[in-house]
Parts: structure tokens; C-alpha cells; sequence
């Protein structure tokens, strides 16, 4: 098969290659392309690549040659070769990949199918020739040993006394550019909230700290920034900052056998973070716990600071692989500590940094040389809330501990049988002539035996009978060995003979047991020998000798199965014997997720008791053994040998170094970054040889010495940062700046942001008052949990295998690795759930039922108390203007929604003894709804079913059943003024049995309009059309004639509306419309009243969404 992606590499230069990045040939200028093709790009193609491929083929990870962030790089292609040919999809092996056309390997790798439409996308854009938005074009060479020079790589010296205004000013002026102007103090206010907190400040807090700006603005920011980083909403917002770094999730990935995938206690890693942050934790100190938090506290059990080796710990499991758990923590640790891309030196040195293949194995040492414990044997680092929930909880992990042990002893007993030990024993001198493993195994299958335990006979016989000088316990079976099958039973009495004289060498306990037993026929029964005399010693029974001492010595050590304790018997279990096993591990899994007597546990790494040290894999094969890799530090820093245990305190010690260049820029970036909407370096996660300077170095250079130099403080470098006038201009965009500085690369402004996600959501929750932000930890809520709309996003499950998809839709980072950070993607999903999903009208409904409105009407104090409420400020006079002509609009629509509904209930029909004409009498409404035995929802007038008073009454949305005294009735009441209506609707009687149900429709302005007895098994299409005006009821009644057996009927009215040209429209039909408790239909979306309305429109708006 042809692979787009994946072939054998070849590595040329040798360990040359790491101390050259070779040149690159600019790429040819790509066309112009209009901006509707760009357009385009940007909707639908960029986030389908930044979805599916940049985790494997982007700015930090070029796996096989391959990156598609550039558009040049795309047209460069791979290892291989082109992956795309302008113009022509068909021929182009990238649309071929994501198509999963034969003959190339289907891409992406992990994860399903890309959509139709996407497919569909790539393929127009790639016929339309790639439309990209212009690219700088960066073209470095550097030659031996320029990558010592690389401005990342240089230390970061101790900084003069200065200040981020005064690095930025200088530039702006030699652009001929100046500071944008303060940005208002309303404006600043809430952007000094979100950036610290992640959360929106009240109408009052706004109006306060403009009050204080007048005075001060300086003082005011300064109160400000020091209140909210002293809050512990600071935490919980700067830690889903890094949690993102760290590939936080709830859960594992994708997993076989049915397993559970949660993570019970990933929790106490998320509240860590956030912990530590609050605490101001010295970031130093902050990424040592994360990577020898055990080393550090290695005398003080249930510290809990443990918690944060969870770092480590809550990524992907890979199903199992431990080689792909091993990169995934490289991955991790150095492209989120560090700025470099180690894992790519997986297969071959780095191909543009100075990282060789030996450094990346050397780094897969240290984790090689650290284990994770059972979840069973995680240390607890807390109690929990409830001494008696705490008790339950360990009696259940006491019942399944109970049930898995006994499965265990059953397996246990089951390879112990005389019968059992006889066939292993056998099956083990017939392997011993097979070569071919798969044959072997098919072999143990015909038998059925267990693979393990017959593996472990088969060592057994092989390294005391048959390789070598055999033990003297078993020298009888390497002589019976030896004897060909067809000659056995003349050669055997030989052997016989000579193994039973004293003088043979042979433990006395077989010499005996020869000579007692009749000659062996076959080897078979020889084993069966073997099998009696070691299951008498596993019994006990044994005579206390030498000779029965050295039997059981041999039998009781490796690798023989009996030497494997009962609470081993799990390295037994077949595939089947797991799918029960699994079982009882699920139930330990939820008991541990769910119980509210589960203690805290951390997810720790510990150091093996023996380092691990492995060689390089060549080509990453772990069956191609190279050169020795053991636990060092990086080549380019020293490369200095690791010593103490796995190597993790040495490698902390090292990351989180003072003298470490890349460790504090790092970190400076990422916080700038996320206060400034744009790094400083563009690859967050990537400051290697590739990444150009940034324009503004000495700014990263101050910041990163800054932090070094405050104690590692990151409150400090938030407060340096956010108190400099750079950080507080305005987002105001004049032409001369659009022109000179496009990027804000001059930092000439501020740059506008769009609410992420969890920000978006929390704001929504606190406009309507559902937030509660006492909640401060614990274990993770699913998004439709009943109370989770009372919790900070941060505190919600993420489901690394079942994401949600508004989360993901709004450029959620995705936990399957490391994120550098958020792509921010403008797709019309984003749009349709703001105008759409059920939880922002429950948002905006919740908002307008807090908001106060005095009397009915929705006059201008109420509209100005919502916009306090949504947009925290005083709405314009203009603002109030429309906001009521929006609300009388919106009324006049929910009035005409009238037309849905429809009442349900009872009343008596009499009859007029002079013209035997019926009569409805006064409507009563059921007051009861649910389920009865043979309808899901129905309505009736008692809380029992049927009724003593009422009989078998009732009203669903097709049928019903009238009483023994009272009709049943379906009521609809007109919305229109003088228009002409059609009633119709066909009745059926199925049963035979009765007298027939009476079906009337009655206006209560004209009377009876239809009057007609429906007999057993009958029908009658009823059918009235009249004018109505507004208010008028028409009931739909259905009634017995004396009798009410099996009077049960089938009856959907319809309503029509007749225009004056004759045309017909359908109104309302009883079925679908069927309305439920809280009196609207139950298959129609309930519309929201007009003040929710605005609610949600201004929850929509751009001033409520972005960030100025």
C-alpha cells in the first residue's frame, strides 16, 4: 500500500544533522486569490485542518516531512513527495488520504472519517488551488554550530531597571506610530475582570471603579488587580490556562473490553492547579511537584502536593501501549515546560533542532524508570467529607475486592487440578518441538489451556530438564525426553532401570515413584508422574525431608506457575476470564467516581525500584535496539547523566533551572499571550531553531527575567503586565496603523478578543444568576448533569473519547495532547447555537425572570435593569428605543403562538327534552397528567385511574374515553378576529361492544356546529366551517350515550384557516399540538417571552461576546 504519511525514513548525515538546520528554498509566491476565496478558507477549510492535522502535521509536530500550516509547506509535500496538485483533487494523494481511497493510508489516524461536507471542502478548495492568506515568507539558514546563536537558546540575562511601556514605545516611534488612546474605564474594568478571572464584573462593580477612575485611574487598576488576584477566581481561570497545556481530561481515551474510562481521581489534579495558583506558587516549584512531587515529599505520605504528578498521569492510556504513553509524557513535558519539539526526534534526530534521537530516548528513560500504581493502591491525600459515607464506601470496596478474589482462587484452583497439571506438563515437553509460536498457541487452544500457564511449564521444562544439566528433580524427565516416540517402549525399561539405582543422580522422590509405578508406555505418563508428585507438595503432604524440600524449592521458584500467588492469578486470565474481571473493575471505577465516601487520591508516578534504562529505537522500532540512551538531560544543555532513581527530580531540577533560556521565556509568552489575545512568539510551543525572533525580544526577555527575579511570582508578572499602559490602550484602529502595524506586532493597540468558551459559558450563567461560585473544587460534572449549570466550566467533566460539541465548536482544546493554544476558529455552528440551543434560552430565560419588572408592562426601567444585568451598563436613550419596539414586536408574535394551545377537561352534556337538541354544560379543566397502563401522557380528573366518581375519563392527544356523567372535551379558543375556520376530523369506534360515543363540536358563541352519534365500529368524518372571532372557544366533545362500555374512540381534530382567495392553511392539529402541564404543546419549542428575547439578543451581541 502506498502511505501519504508513513514510510521507513532515512536519516542522511548522520548525528550531523543535529547541529545543521539546512537551508530551505523560498517557496514560489502563491496567487492572488479574491477575498471570497479566502473567505472560504478560513470558514471551512483552516478549521478542518487545525481540527484533524496540526497535532501530527503542524507548526510543532512534521510527521514524515509533512506540515499543511503553510501553505507552502503543503506544496512542498512530504517525505515522499507532492500531497496535492492545485486544480485537480482527484490526483491529489491528500484528498485520496482523507477519502480513504484504496491503495493510501487513511488519514486522520486517530479519530473517524472526516464529514462529507469537510471532504467535500478540502476538495473545492484544492480545485480552487489552495487559497491562502499571504505568507510572511521566512527563509533562515544556519550553518554549523549556528544553533548555539538562536535567540532562544541564549540566556536570559538579568534586565536594567526599565518597563514594558518604555521596550514599546521606542519601536512605535521609529514606525512613526504612538500609544492607541487609555481604553475607557468601563471597558478596562471588564477586561481587568476577564483576563483574571474569567469572569464578568456586576453593574456595580462597574459603576464603582468608573467612580474611582476619576479620581485615580492608576490607584483604581492597582486596587483592582490586586483584589481580583487575591480571589479565587483567579485560580480557576488561569488554571484551565494550563490545563490546556497539560491535556487535562476527565477520562482516558479510547478503550477495549468494554472498560470504564473515567479518571475517579483527575480531579484532584484540576484543583491542584488551581490551589497552587491562588497560592502564588513559585512557577518553579509549580512544574517540579508536576514532574517529582514524590521525590520531593518522599517523607511525607499523603502530601498533597502529590496530586500534581497527575500532569503525567491524565493523558491518554493508548489502549495499554506503553511506548505511546511514554512519547505522549515527552510530548508534554517539553513542548509545555520547555518550547521544544523532543518528540520528533522519535524516529530520526531532530530535523531542524539540535536534538538527537538519543536525547529523546534518554528522556523515554527517566519515564521507562517510573511505574503508576493500580488505582486500588493510589495514595489518599485528603478524607473524605462523611466518617459514615466513608464506611459504606469501604464496605463496597470490601464486597468487590470479595467477588475479584474469588474469581481469582477459582483460577487459582483450576491449574491446580491433577488433571489440569498433567496436560500442562505434557503440552509442555510437545511445545518444546514447536517452533512457530502462532502454532504453538493454536495448539494450547485445541487443549484449552491458558497461554500463560502453559508458557510458564514450558520454561519450566526447558531450563531444568531439557536445556543444559538438568535439575536433579528432573533428570528422569530429560532422559524419558530423549527417547524417540516409536522406540519408547523398548528403550524405556532401560531408562527405568538405570534411573532407579541409588547411584543415578536423580531426587529419590521420582527415584521412588519410578520404582513403584509400572513402566511407563509413553511419555505421558511420565508427566502424569511428575503432576502427582508436585501436587503432592502442593497440597502439603509431603514427607519433611531433604529430598521433598529440593522438590518443593524447584516447584515454589520461577518460572514455575505454582510459585504464583493466588493474588497473581490475574497473569493467568484469559481473554475471557477479563471480560469478567472487567467487570468488577468498572464497578471499582464507578464506585470510586460516584461514592461520596471516596477519599481523595493522588494520581502519582513513582520511580521503579530498578532504573530501566533503554537504547535508542532505531527508526522509533523498539525491535531495532541502537545505542545506549540512559537518563540524561538534554545534549544541547550539558547533557549531564541522571543519576538519582528514574531521573525525574534531576529532569525537574533542570527544567525549572534560573540558568534554563527557554523554561521562563515560555511561560512569559503564554501569559502575555493570554492577556493580549497574541503572543510575542508566534509558536507557543515551539522555540526551537525554526521560530523566527520575535519583534518584540527584549519585551520577552524583561518579562521572562522579570519572574525569575520576583521569586518565580506569576502574580507579579500579571501585575507588571497589566498596570502598563500598553496593556491598557484601547482596541481603537486608525488607517496609519492598519497600514504600518496590521499584526500588532508594534503592540500599537490592544487586541479585541472573542469570549472563549468557558468564559462564554460562566458569563452566561452569572447574566442569569444560576452561577454559584461557592463552589470551588471536586469531582467533574457532565455538562447535562442536573446541577451543572450551577458550576464554573472549569469544574465540568471533559470526556477525552465523547466530547461534547459545543465545547469543541467553540475552539475547546483537545485533550488527546498537549495544546499550545486555543485556534480561533468563526464557523456558522457558533452563530446557530447562540440563536438556537436550548441553553441560551434557558440562559436568557432565567435572566429575564431576575430581571425586576414593576407591573406588566416592560417599560424602560426594565429594560435598563436587563441591560445591567447582561451588558452591565446603562442603556442609550436609542438603545431603550428599539429595545421597546423589539419587545411590542415579539409580544404581538407570542400572542399569535395562541393558536397552539389547546385546554383539556369535562362537562355535562344535557339534552332538551322539547327538540332532543344536546347541550354543553360549564368546562371544568383535569387537573391530572401522566402516565396511565395504557397511554404514555394522557390527562384526567383524579389522581387515581380510574376514578370512582369520574370512571374511565380521559384525554390524550389522539383519543380518549368520555365518564360515566361527564364528556370529555378538548377545547381550543380562537386567536382571530373575524377569519373563517374549517373543523374537521374523523372519529372511529373500534370495538363492537357499547352504544356508540356521541361527538359534538360546540362554539361557545354559535352554539352546537356538529352533532352526530358514532356507533360500535363506526365512524364520522366531522366537518364545520364558520367565522370566529377572537376569544371564542370551540369544543371538541366526546360523550357517552348512557352507557360507557367500550366507549374508548380515536379523534384528531384539525383547524384551517380559509383566506379570502380560497386558500388553506393548516392551524392546528389536536395530536401534534398535544399540550402537556405547563399548558403549551409538547412537540413545539415553548417561544420565549419578549423580554427573554432581548435578553438573548443582547447575550448574542459582539459587546457581550468580545472583549475590548
Amino acid at each position: 500500500m502506498t502511505s501519504l504519511f508513513t514510510r521507513p525514513l532515512t536519516l542522511l548525515g548522520g548525528a550531523a544533522a543535529i547541529l545543521a538546520v539546512h537551508a530551505h528554498a523560498a517557496e514560489t509566491p502563491a496567487a492572488t486569490f479574491s477575498p471570497e476565496q479566502i473567505e472560504f478558507f478560513e470558514k471551512e477549510v483552516r478549521p478542518v485542518l487545525a481540527d484533524n492535522c496540526y497535532d501530527c502535521h503542524g507548526g510543532h509536530k512534521h510527521e514524515n516531512g509533512l506540515r499543511v500550516d503553510l501553505r507552502s509547506a503543503i506544496m512542498k509535500g512530504s517525505d515522499y513527495g507532492k500531497v496535492v496538485e492545485p486544480g485537480n483533487p482527484a490526483a491529489s494523494k491528500l484528498i485520496k488520504a482523507i477519502s480513504h481511497a484504496p491503495g493510501v493510508e487513511a488519514m486522520p489516524k486517530k479519530g473517524d472519517k472526516l464529514k462529507p461536507e469537510q471532504i467535500a471542502a478540502l476538495e473545492k478548495w484544492v480545485k480552487m488551488g489552495l487559497p491562502w492568506p499571504a505568507e510572511k515568507a521566512v527563509v533562515e539558514t544556519h550553518d554549523k554550530p549556528a544553533w548555539q546563536e538562536h535567540w532562544a537558546y541564549i540566556p536570559v540575562k538579568p534586565q536594567a531597571k526599565t518597563s514594558i511601556d518604555a521596550l514599546v514605545q521606542p519601536k512605535l516611534k521609529a514606525a512613526g506610530l504612538d500609544f492607541a488612546p487609555p481604553a475607557d474605564p468601563a471597558t478596562l474594568c471588564r477586561r481587568i475582570y476577564v483576563s483574571l478571572t474569567g469572569l464578568q464584573p456586576s453593574f456595580e462593580d462597574v459603576q464603582a471603579f468608573v467612580a474611582e477612575s476619576k479620581t485615580s485611574s492608576a490607584t483604581a487598576v492597582e486596587k483592582l488587580v490586586t483584589k481580583l488576584l487575591a480571589s479565587q477566581a483567579y485560580g480557576q481561570r488561569w488554571a484551565r490556562h494550563w490545563l490546556d497545556v497539560a491535556r487535562y481530561a476527565d477520562t482516558d481515551g479510547y478503550q477495549v473490553a468494554g472498560r470504564n474510562i473515567n479518571y475517579p481521581y483527575a480531579y484532584t489534579y484540576r484543583d491542584w492547579v488551581v490551589k497552587s495558583l491562588n497560592e502564588d506558587m513559585p512557577y518553579d516549584q509549580f512544574l517540579m511537584n508536576q514532574l517529582a512531587a514524590d521525590k520531593m515529599h518522599a517523607n511525607e505520605p499523603g502530601h498533597p502536593s502529590l496530586a500534581a504528578l497527575g500532569f503525567l498521569n491524565v493523558g491518554d492510556k493508548f489502549i495499554s501501549d506503553r511506548n505511546l504513553q511514554i512519547d505522549d509524557r515527552i510530548d508534554v513535558v517539553a513542548r509545555g515546560m520547555l518550547g521544544l519539539t523532543v518528540a520528533c526526534a522519535r524516529c530520526h534526530n531532530h530535523k531542524y533542532d539540535p536534538i538527537p534521537s538519543k536525547d529523546y530516548y534518554a528522556m523515554y528513560s527517566i519515564f521507562n524508570s517510573s511505574e503508576q500504581p493500580e488505582q486500588v493502591n493510589l495514595p489518599v491525600i485528603g478524607k473524605a467529607s462523611n466518617e459514615a459515607d466513608f464506611k459504606d464506601y469501604e464496605a463496597k470496596v470490601g464486597e468487590i475486592a470479595a467477588k475479584e478474589m474469588e474469581f481469582k482462587k477459582e483460577v487459582y484452583a483450576e491449574i491446580r487440578t491433577p488433571d489440569r497439571v498433567s496436560q500442562y506438563l505434557a503440552f509442555a515437553q510437545e511445545a518444546a518441538g514447536i517452533k512457530d509460536r502462532s502454532t504453538m498457541k493454536g495448539r494450547a487452544g485445541q487443549l484449552k489451556l491458558r497461554d500463560t500457564v502453559a508458557d510458564k511449564w514450558g520454561d519450566f521444562v526447558q531450563r531444568h530438564a531439557l536445556k543444559g544439566k538438568p535439575h536433579p528433580v528432573m533428570l528422569a524427565w530429560k532422559q524419558f525426553a530423549d527417547i524417540p516416540a516409536a522406540e519408547f517402549a523398548t528403550k524405556a525399561p532401560v531408562v527405568l532401570a538405570s534411573l532407579t539405582k541409588p547411584e543415578s543422580g536423580l531426587n529419590a522422590v521420582p527415584r521412588n515413584e519410578l520404582a513403584k509405578r509400572p513402566a511407563p508406555k509413553s511419555f505421558d505418563d511420565i508427566a502424569k508422574m511428575y503432576a502427582d508428585i508436585f501436587l503432592t507438595c502442593l497440597d502439603g503432604k509431603e514427607p519433611d525431608n531433604a529430598d521433598w524440600k529440593q522438590v518443593r524449592e524447584l516447584l515454589m521458584s520461577e518460572p514455575s506457575p505454582m510459585a504464583v500467588p493466588v493474588e497473581q492469578a490475574n497473569l493467568f486470565f484469559t481473554r475471557k476470564d477479563l471480560e469478567k474481571v472487567t467487570k468488577f473493575s468498572n464497578d471499582r471505577v464507578k464506585l470510586e467516581s460516584e461514592h461520596p465516601g471516596a477519599p481523595p487520591r493522588a494520581m502519582v508516578t513513582l520511580d521503579k525500584p530498578k532504573p530501566n534504562d533503554v537504547r535508542v529505537f532505531i527508526r522509533g522500532n523498539p525491535g531495532r535496539q541502537g545505542d545506549p540512551a540512559p537518563r540524561a538531560w538534554l545534549t544541547m544543555f550539558g547533557g549531564e547523566t541522571f543519576k538519582d532513581g528514574s531521573g525525574r527530580l534531576e529532569l525537574a531540577q533542570k527544567i525549572a533551572s534560573k540558568d534554563n533560556p527557554l523554561t521562563a521565556r515560555v511561560i512569559a509568552n503564554r501569559v502575555w499571550q493570554l492577556h493580549f489575545g497574541k503572543p510575542l512568539v508566534g509558536q507557543t510551543s515551539d522555540f526551537g531553531v525554526q521560530t523566527p525572533k520575535p519583534t518584540q525580544a527584549d519585551l520577552l526577555d524583561y518579562l521572562a527575567a522579570y519572574l525569575v527575579e520576583n521569586g518565580w511570582s506569576l502574580k507579579k508578572l500579571h501585575h507588571l503586565i497589566l498596570t502598563s499602559h500598553t496593556w491598557q490602550q484601547s482596541s481603537e484602529v486608525t488607517p496609519d496603523k492598519n497600514l504600518k502595524d496590521a499584526d500588532n506586532e508594534l503592540l500599537s493597540r490592544y487586541n479585541r478578543q472573542r469570549l472563549d468558551y468557558e468564559t462564554m459559558r460562566d458569563a452566561l450563567l452569572q447574566a442569569s444568576a444560576d452561577l454559584d461560585l461557592g463552589i470551588t473544587g471536586g469531582r467533574a460534572l457532565a455538562y447535562d448533569a442536573p446541577n451543572a449549570d450551577a458550576r464554573r466550566s472549569v469544574f465540568l467533566l471533559v470526556n477525552r473519547y465523547d466530547q461534547p460539541t459545543v465545547p469543541a465548536m467553540f475552539d475547546f482544546a483537545n485533550p488527546d495532547s498537549h495544546s499550545p493554544m486555543r485556534y480561533v476558529t468563526t464557523v456558522p455552528q457558533q452563530a446557530l447555537f447562540l440563536m438556537n440551543s436550548p441553553f441560551m434560552s434557558q440562559r436568557a430565560g432565567r435572566a429575564a425572570e431576575k430581571t425586576e419588572v414593576k407591573g406588566s408592562a416592560i417599560d424602560s426601567k426594565a429594560i435598563a435593569n436587563l441591560y445591567h444585568r447582561v451588558l452591565r451598563r446603562e442603556p442609550r436613550p436609542d438603545e431603550v428605543e428599539m429595545a421597546s419596539r423589539f419587545i411590542q414586536d415579539s409580544d404581538e408574535l407570542r400572542l399569535r403562538s395562541n393558536a397552539f394551545i389547546w385546554t383539556y377537561g369535562y362537562a355535562k352534556v344535557t339534552t332538551d327534552v322539547a327538540s332532543g337538541k344536546h347541550e354543553l354544560g360549564a368546562f371544568k379543566r383535569f387537573q391530572h397528567f401522566g402516565k396511565t397502563a395504557q397511554t404514555k401522557n394522557r390527562w384526567f380528573p383524579a389522581d387515581t385511574f380510574p376514578d370512582k366518581e369520574f370512571g374511565h375519563i380521559f384525554v390524550a392527544g389522539n383519543n380518549g374515553h368520555p365518564g360515566r356523567e361527564f364528556a370529555a372535551v378538548m377545547q381550543w379558543t380562537s386567536p382571530y378576529e373575524k377569519e373563517r375556520l374549517r373543523f374537521t376530523g374523523t372519529m372511529k369506534r373500534a370495538s363492537e361492544r357499547g352504544n356508540g360515543t356521541r361527538g359534538m363540536i360546540v362554539s361557545s358563541r354559535q352554539g352546537v356546529l356538529v352533532d352526530h352519534l358514532v356507533p360500535p365500529q363506526g365512524s364520522f368524518d366531522f366537518n364545520a366551517e364558520v367565522e370566529v372571532v377572537s376569544g371564542e372557544t370551540i369544543s371538541f366533545v366526546a360523550d357517552s350515550e348512557g352507557s360507557t362500555d367500550s366507549d374508548g374512540y380515536t379523534w384528531t381534530p384539525k383547524i384551517e384557516r380559509i383566506a379570502a382567495d380560497g386558500t388553506v392553511t393548516t392551524v392546528t392539529k389536536a395530536d401534534t399540538d398535544f399540550c402537556g402541564p405547563d399548558g403549551w404543546p409538547m412537540n413545539r419549542t415553548k417561544p420565549q417571552s419578549p423580554l427573554s428575547q432581548l435578553a438573548q439578543v443582547l447575550m448574542m451581541s459582539n459587546e457581550f461576546q468580545f472583549v475590548d
